[in-house]
């Protein structure tokens, strides 16, 4: 029997992959019980405990210290809620930051490359620049690149492709001095 379902894609580092919040919560909790638990043990080992000794009746100093202790417990659970929230909102926003860093670079390079296509030589050069600041403003490890593309060719942007007409040499028949004159 198969099952419609999509094929899943492989996750790229930039894609956001977040647990479902009841399986981090679960995760967190069941990591926060086995510390607990951890350094009660340690605790008990380090103070050489023989025995635990044992009472029928409650009195108010135990009770109060019971009332104590729930309530860190609530505390400490809702410290840790707090801290799941935090961490998936902060992971959330990164993803939409890097996500707007993208659409600005690609709407540069597209508004780039249109300059690219004018018929005037002034808007070219601006869409050379443009490039050149746009690979400035690069990562330098998506790809090896020099420091500065500030020496660009534009030359070869500005200049249209029909070849420059051949003009005669004229040749100066008397040579004189600058100060004969």
């Amino acid at each position: 029997m198969t099952t419609n379902r999509k094929p899943r894609s492989a996750p790229t580092d930039r894609e956001l992959r977040l647990w479902k919040v009841g399986r981090a919560l679960a995760l967190a909790f069941a990591a926060a019980v086995l510390v607990a638990g951890g350094v009660f043990y340690f605790l008990v080992v380090l103070l050489d405990v023989q025995e635990i000794g044992a009472t029928a009746k409650l009195d108010a100093k135990t009770l109060f210290d019971l009332v104590k202790l729930s309530f860190g417990v609530v505390a400490g659970a809702g410290a840790l809620v707090a801290l799941v929230v935090a961490y998936r909102r902060q992971r959330v926003d990164e993803a939409g930051a890097h996500r707007e860093a993208t659409r600005l670079h690609t709407e540069r390079f597209s508004q780039a490359v249109d300059k690219l296509g004018s018929d005037s030589p002034a808007v070219r050069l601006g869409g050379v620049h443009a490039l050149a600041g746009l690979a400035d403003d690069a990562p330098t490890t998506a790809f090896a690149r020099p420091a500065s593309t500030s020496g660009a060719p534009t030359s070869s942007c500005l200049s249209p492709l029909t070849p420059a007409p051949i003009l005669p040499i004229r040749r100066n028949t008397t040579a004189t001095w600058p100060s004969a004159r």
